[in-house]
């Protein structure tokens, strides 16, 4: 398992085979310089949390717009603020993620996925991102069974940050160079158990 996190890890943020390695390599250099100006944070400001929202959803227009709505108008920001600042707070991941997320009163049109993105920009070492692709790959893995087969749900949010929490251990790595290959490997999902188990061996 360590191989294969270290392996696909390389193949982020293209995963296609014929990507040159050192232009990964330089995204990737560029993606951590970027996202260190948020680790340890206490609040965001509005740009900053635009910014991410752009990270995140820079190629879905519709999951972009609903997000930013949540912190379009001066109102809508003054109670975004305030739901991440008691999110950066919180100790518990779940009461976390729910000060931020639109279905328990947080900031309006935000789910699991722009909710965590918020938390592992600013605590990198206790959180990753609720990524949908990074779920096919644990689930091809065979190391996680998520709630939903279409998206991700508030309950994946607890066991799934165990999951990366121990590939991270596991392969002497953090949480966002696990988040990087899970992402990265998902194109290949359904091939993953012969790729990273042996085949059993029929008994004759």
């Amino acid at each position: 398992m360590r191989k294969f996190i270290r392996q696909w890890r390389r193949r982020y943020p293209y995963p296609a085979a014929w990507i040159d390695n050192r232009a990964n390599k330089q995204c990737r250099r560029s993606e951590r310089e970027w996202l260190a100006q948020f680790a340890g944070a206490e609040v965001l400001k509005r740009r900053e949390v635009a910014a991410l929202i752009e990270w995140k959803f820079g190629g879905q227009a519709n999951r972009k717009e609903q997000a930013l709505g949540g912190i379009a108008s001066p109102a809508a920001w003054g109670h975004a603020r305030r739901c991440i600042k008691k999110a950066l707070a919180a100790s518990s991941p779940t009461v976390a993620l729910d000060h931020l997320l639109g279905e328990r009163g947080g900031i309006s049109g935000w789910g699991p996925a722009m909710a965590s993105v918020v938390l592992a920009a600013c605590r990198p070492g206790v959180y990753t991102i609720a990524d949908q692709r990074a779920l096919r790959t644990l689930k091809a893995l065979d190391v996680f069974s998520p709630h939903s087969q279409d998206e991700f749900v508030r309950l994946d949010w607890l066991p799934y940050l165990k999951v990366c929490g121990r590939l991270a251990r596991l392969g002497d790595m953090s949480l966002r160079d696990v988040d990087q290959a899970l992402w990265a490997a998902a194109d290949r999902a359904p091939q993953l158990p012969d790729l990273v188990r042996p085949k059993r061996r029929h008994k004759t």
